[in-house]
């Protein structure tokens, strides 16, 4: 079934990528971000800063079915000031976003929720961040699932753990071995 996909952080290092991936699966897509310049031609592009206040944000992004939320700044500095800075807006563009009518929220997550854990990771592993980046990303997990609750909308917590491919924009310790 084909759907009308927002993809946020679309001209990022992982959001391109996945735009491309959308495209070639036959869904619709709109790609939204402060810059666009690697982004597949195929999506509706809209460059735009999520995180200003707006409360018409639903219909300026395309009234989409899903919103794949993977807009983040400093993802690669883990104690960067701005994730906790950033947090509260995160959190206001997804609860415009359902407030606005969205039915399916999808967020972009971390292995730093977890923290240190040694064994294998599924979904009831027990969050505990060892950083700012964990912290953060632990805190919006819990709003949205509250927030989509409310809304009666679905919510998915998409985690990345290790990262590799694209090393030409990479900042992991892999692009760097490489």
């Amino acid at each position: 079934m084909k759907k009308k996909i927002l993809v946020t952080g679309a001209g990022g290092y992982i959001g391109r990528h996945v735009v491309k991936a959308l495209l070639d699966a036959g869904q619709e897509v709109i790609a939204s971000d402060l810059r666009l310049d690697d982004v597949d031609d195929r999506a509706q592009k809209i460059v735009t800063n999520i995180f200003e206040p707006d409360d018409g944000l639903f219909t300026k992004l395309g009234s989409p079915d899903v919103c794949l939320h993977m807009a983040w700044r400093d993802g690669f500095k883990h104690n960067s000031d701005n994730h906790m800075g950033d947090l509260s807006n995160h959190y206001r563009f997804i609860k415009t976003m359902l407030e606005g009518g969205l039915k399916q929220v999808a967020v972009m997550g971390t292995m730093h929720e977890v923290g240190y854990w040694e064994g294998a990771i599924d979904e009831n592993t027990p969050c505990h961040p060892a950083s700012m980046y964990g912290i953060a990303k632990n805190a919006l997990r819990e709003a949205t699932l509250m927030l989509a609750k409310e809304h009666n909308a679905v919510a998915q917590w998409i985690r990345a753990y290790y990262i590799v491919g694209d090393d030409a924009r990479g900042n992991s310790i892999f692009s760097k071995l490489l």
